[in-house]
């Protein structure tokens, strides 16, 4: 495999390492710590961070490449990460939603109280998106 191969590997391992050692802290925090205690970022912060990562790596990969059969090598990769991201991502919402039924189904709470959740949810992912949107530099990236 050639040297270019195995450096986009590694950052692509690199970038997988770090999603799982997130999702390990967010699962477990074997020490007890209040979270209270730092900032945690926001999810718009941490797909930034996570698609800043890839652009990075790509683009170190694209100015190791010498052939324009390199440089399409480097553009399937990417479009293969983004595409893994997105199956991921899918299963841990299809997680959340198991979890959420099944919590629902314990605790039969039918009263709604003064606002409707399925509003304030929507209203919270619209504001996300719109804010992920705003984010996106202007070149078209």
């Amino acid at each position: 495999m050639s040297w270019w191969k195995n450096g986009l590997l590694l950052g692509a391992g690199g970038i997988a390492g770090l999603a799982i050692a997130a999702w390990l802290e967010s699962e477990n925090d074997p020490l007890g710590a209040s979270r209270e205690c730092r900032r945690e970022p926001s999810t718009t912060e941490s797909i930034e961070a996570l698609m800043e990562k890839i652009r990075d790596e790509a683009q170190w990969a694209m100015d190791e490449c010498t052939t324009d059969e390199q440089r399409e090598k480097v553009y399937e990769e990417v479009k293969s990460s983004i595409q893994k991201l997105q199956i991921a991502l899918e299963r841990s919402g299809d997680k959340i939603i198991t979890d959420l039924k099944a919590k629902t189904k314990e605790a039969e709470d039918d009263e709604l109280g003064s606002s409707d959740p399925l509003t304030n949810y929507r209203s919270t992912l619209e504001k996300l998106l719109k804010d992920l949107d705003n984010s996106k530099p202007a070149g078209g990236e």
